[in-house]
């Protein structure tokens, strides 16, 4: 199977990416992501039905999650769960590149009633208390889980006979050591951090849907049935900054695409992006990206 360079523009209103796993028969896909080759050196907030574990290569990512971040150095690794909201940046100047698999669990669980889907696998996947795992160079099994995923990582390239049967292998071993380490959390109820998730996908598909136009605080809360300083809370709780802050971000995250890849002038751009004025736009741009829209166009292409 190949590995793919991986990128995050095909991503519905909802920010679900829409990548296709493998195959149906084996539902999982390898890539490799190289983290700000670009001059944003970000990964836009987004989520997936999957679960993912990664390694980084080379620099520093660091991994934000609702309620937790994590900067994960070069021989660390990370597992995300399935349904979490994720974003990711670059930390220093030098190159970050990861590995990961995006799998669905039933290449460990199999049929869906069988005892590994009930005993092992819905028990992890439905904690809201464990969104993800920082896998550090200090802990045995944290050791040991990144050094299966970069096995399983070489089997994925290499592709020798059997290679899905030891990649599952792999990957049921990285499972185990998650929920032997975590029994205690994986038996607690549910904590906010799963309503403010619920919360926050429906007012990021209001922003993706509407950023065109002008909107404000009282329209994005309105989407989750919360109250204006709920709203503010709930973005500061999981993402860290301001609603209006986020839909300044995603008009420039969105203006860059179109840069890079339309047609338009610089003048379209910004009206499509929601923005008054040009002038207001390419100072925008340039105080978030550090270049011009020209100079990013210029560069990019």
């Amino acid at each position: 199977m190949s590995v793919k360079n991986c990128s995050f523009t095909n991503i519905d209103v909802y920010q679900q990416e829409l990548e296709i796993r493998g195959t149906p028969m084996f539902p999982c896909g390898g890539y490799i992501t190289r983290v700000g080759d670009q001059i944003s050196r970000s990964i836009p907030w987004h989520w997936h039905e999957e679960v993912e574990v990664l390694i980084v290569c080379e620099g520093t990512l660091q991994l934000s999650l609702p309620g937790q971040c994590y900067a994960i150095k070069n021989g660390e690794g990370a597992f995300i769960n399935s349904g979490v909201l994720q974003s990711a940046i670059k930390l220093g100047e030098e190159h970050c590149t990861i590995q990961s698999f995006v799998f669905h669990p039933s290449i460990i669980s199999g049929m869906v009633e069988s005892i590994f889907a009930q005993r092992y696998v819905r028990p992890l996947i439905h904690c809201d208390k464990l969104p993800g795992i920082h896998f550090g160079t200090h802990t045995d099994w944290h050791v040991e889980a990144v050094q299966c995923i970069a096995e399983a990582f070489q089997l994925y390239q290499s592709e020798p006979f059997g290679f899905e049967l030891f990649i599952r292998e792999k990957l049921s071993r990285v499972w185990f050591l998650m929920i032997s380490n975590h029994r205690d959390v994986l038996r607690e109820p549910l904590t906010s951090h799963h309503t403010d998730s619920l919360r926050l996908k429906h007012m990021l598909n209001y922003i993706h849907t509407n950023y065109i136009d002008q909107i404000g605080l009282r329209q994005i809360a309105e989407t989750a049935a919360i109250s204006e300083r709920e709203c503010l809370r709930c973005f500061k709780r999981v993402i860290g900054i301001t609603p209006m802050k986020y839909v300044l971000r995603h008009r420039i995250s969105v203006a860059a695409e179109l840069l890079t890849h339309a047609s338009m002038n610089i003048t379209e751009v910004s009206k499509h992006t929601g923005f008054d004025s040009p002038s207001y736009f390419s100072s925008t741009f340039k105080k978030m990206i550090g270049v011009t829209p020209k100079e990013y166009r210029d560069r990019t292409r």
